[in-house]
């Protein structure tokens, strides 16, 4: 099943297939290749303006939504600073450097101080933070925005109890649990758990 519907990925630009090789050699986290085609599509459709990343990397998934919304202006936060000066670099090859905009640093102290707002979230950072940043993606994105989270189901961890998981993810497991519940129970949201790439949460904020 899954070399069928690899089948049916469409082909990436030379510079993302050119990311993707690196990050594959070198191991570093980006989009896997069924997500970035449903990021695509989702940013192709919703057609944001303003987009916030959160958890930059190489600047992959960054350079994916420039593609799909070249007007868009992208604001990006990594927390650590040589990746961060590694994605400026791949954007400014890009010739993207005004639209998609680096910033360096931790987003649980970036996001109280930016003031928003954003037509589009995409979160990607450390699993266990996604909770901690709650009220702040909720204020920043605007109402029938849209909030990508990936990784949610956590190579399946998530399925296991906190208290069973590996003991060095059971803060994971718990916070993320905990952010999945709110996010679907939250009465200002529409949101929907899909099993794409590692699990993608998909949340519109609601008008």
């Amino acid at each position: 099943m899954d070399a069928f519907l690899s089948t049916l990925l469409p082909k990436e630009s030379t510079q993302l297939e050119a990311l993707r090789a690196y990050a594959e050699e070198y191991r570093v986290p980006i989009l896997r290749s069924d997500a970035a085609s449903f990021m695509r599509t989702l940013t192709t459709l919703h057609k944001p303006k303003r987009i916030l990343e959160i958890g930059t990397a190489i600047g992959y998934s960054a350079l994916l939504m420039h593609e799909c919304s070249p007007e868009a202006h992208i604001d990006t936060v990594e927390i650590d600073p040589d990746t961060a000066l590694q994605a400026r670099k791949n954007i400014e090859a890009g010739n993207t450097k005004e639209q998609i905009r680096v910033i360096i640093g931790d987003g649980n102290e970036v996001l109280p101080a930016l003031p928003g707002p954003y037509d589009m979230i995409f979160l990607d950072s450390a699993k266990g933070q996604y909770i901690h940043l709650y009220d702040d993606l909720k204020r920043l994105l605007v109402p029938g925005g849209l909030l990508v989270c990936d990784n949610c189901i956590f190579y399946d961890k998530i399925f296991t109890r906190p208290e069973e998981a590996p003991h060095k993810h059971r803060t994971i497991v718990h916070n993320l649990r905990e952010f999945l519940t709110k996010a679907t129970h939250d009465a200002d949201y529409t949101a929907s758990l899909l099993q794409v790439g590692d699990g993608m949460l998909i949340v519109t904020k609601n008008r």
